[in-house]
């Protein structure tokens, strides 16, 4: 069913109070600009901290300057150019396939496009050799003149010597420039909500509720994609250009679509930072968190005994940040690209195998009932159980809301009633309003059930418990138990 929450204030009484709050904080794009890290970061080892942040600010950047690799999913802007030839005997020049192009202003920051595998490799090599990174001089090229006629393109110093600088190999100028450009739109229109890190926690954050998605788990409730794939990007754009209904969460719809194409480019580089820096500490925090070191000190009285262990598990760790992280590093990276990747491809978006059926007429799942009737009997029935959290009646107060629920590590919440993944109050959807957050097209309702939603206790039923005769019953039931009661 449809798990969405109730509001304890009503925004239109709220939203004034919140632009005089954005005005005391003195504008809410001058919040101090600094990534937070998440507390499982602060949690490991001052060296695994020191790698994670590392990891963090050499993929991603800062607020004031912000980047992304170029194989993730994000349109980060930048012109492409594909080198023809490196003139051996000065290398600080480059000739590119492309002829007449216009000029370009100078000097321009430039990237090389590499393989990450065979940049790996090429670091590892060095690495074991003893030698410098022979890739670190690249970070601080600039393109410095280009001829438009010979397309030959100088640089501000010489490219070394290496197999990876060879034709074909493609060049980014002004790389991250659409990065720069959203997020200015990202400080003037949702920073002062979502934060500069996308963690949920702005300036007006603690006076709304629902409270501000945390983009930083990469988990988006209402998509059209299936349950485990990520959010697409027309998912995201949608959401922008809609809003979610009964929330704090407007419609940009007034926005150019290019704004608009900028905002979704930052909303998903800050959920791709957050995802990396928690998989990164995933990995950390099984050996080399300070409470694994506690736990290995803990009955040992002797000082020795604990200095050579204290020892012990340093040198492991110095030796696994060298040896081991980097390639769990680019490991983490690839997975993600990949699979944001997949969540804009055809087949990871989710339709109907049947068409919606008349609401009236025979149930598709049991023709002896009608849609809805069938439908109905499937929400209190022991399939759906939709009416353990929704009630009976569909008012969001079913018998799960006035229990204790667990959490992931097994405790039990403070509260009564169901909380999502973020550990927020979650009051089951009152499905007689009328409002559905995640949209209230047959299609979206099907989809909400099909997938459930995602980050909350809403569970998925396709594929799985119900066929989708018996959820496009359901969907009918939750239409026309809305129109009734209103």
């Amino acid at each position: 069913m449809n798990m969405l929450l109730e509001w304890s204030i009503r925004p239109w009484t709220v939203w004034p109070m919140l632009v005089l709050l954005c005005g005391l904080f003195a504008g809410c794009d001058q919040v101090e600009s600094r990534y937070v890290y998440s507390p499982e970061t602060a949690e490991l080892m001052p060296a695994a901290r020191e790698a994670v942040q590392a990891s963090l600010e050499a993929t991603f950047g800062t607020p004031a300057d912000p980047r992304i690799p170029f194989f993730f999913p994000v349109d980060r802007g930048g012109d492409l150019w594909t080198v023809q030839d490196v003139d051996a005997e000065n290398r600080s020049q480059l000739t590119l396939e492309e002829k007449g192009l216009p000029p370009i202003s100078t000097p321009a920051k430039l990237e090389f496009l590499f393989d990450p595998e065979a940049v790996f490799e090429v670091r590892m090599d060095a690495l074991e050799s003893g030698s410098p990174d022979p890739l670190a001089s690249l970070g601080t090229l600039m393109a410095t003149a280009f001829d438009p006629k010979s397309a030959v393109l100088s640089l501000s110093g010489p490219l070394p010597e290496m197999e990876l600088i060879e034709p074909g190999l493609k060049l980014a100028f002004h790389p991250n420039a659409n990065l720069r450009r959203a997020r200015e739109l990202y400080g003037q229109h949702c920073l002062h909500c979502h934060g500069v890190t996308g963690d949920g926690n702005g300036p007006t954050a603690a006076f709304m509720q629902p409270r501000p998605r945390d983009y930083r788990l990469g988990i988006f409730k209402y998509t059209s994609t299936g349950p485990q794939e990520k959010i697409s990007t027309a998912d995201l754009k949608h959401i922008l250009k809609e809003g979610i209904p009964g929330t704090y969460m407007p419609s940009f719809n007034m926005l150019p679509e290019t704004q608009l194409d900028l905002m979704v480019a930052y909303v998903k580089y800050l959920a791709l930072r957050g995802e990396t820096e928690k998989k990164l500490n995933v990995e950390l925090a099984v050996d080399f968190s300070q409470k694994v070191l506690d736990k290995d000190l803990a009955d040992v009285e002797d000082p020795a005994e604990q200095q050579e262990i204290q020892r012990e598990f340093e040198q492991d760790l110095t030796e696994f940040l060298s040896e081991d992280y980097p390639e769990i590093e680019l490991g983490v990276l690839q997975d993600l690209a990949d699979n944001w990747s997949h969540a804009d491809a055809e087949d990871a978006i989710l339709w109907p195998s049947l068409g919606r059926p008349d609401p009236r007429g025979p149930s598709l799942a049991n023709p002896e009932l009608t849609s809805v009737e069938n439908g109905r009997q499937l929400y209190l029935g022991k399939d759906a159980q939709c009416a353990s959290c929704h009630g009976d009646t569909g008012r969001g107060n079913g018998y799960q809301t006035f229990q204790f629920q667990k959490k992931r590590d097994g405790s039990l919440y403070d509260t009564v009633g169901l909380h999502d993944e973020w550990g927020n109050p979650l009051p089951p959807r009152d499905l007689t309003t009328g409002i559905f957050r995640g949209g209230s097209r047959p299609v979206d309702l099907f989809r909400r059930l099909y997938v459930g939603i995602k980050g909350t206790p809403m569970p998925v039923f396709g594929g799985k418990g119900l066929t989708d005769a018996q959820i496009w019953d359901i969907v009918n039931y939750l239409m026309v138990l809305s129109e009734e009661s209103r």
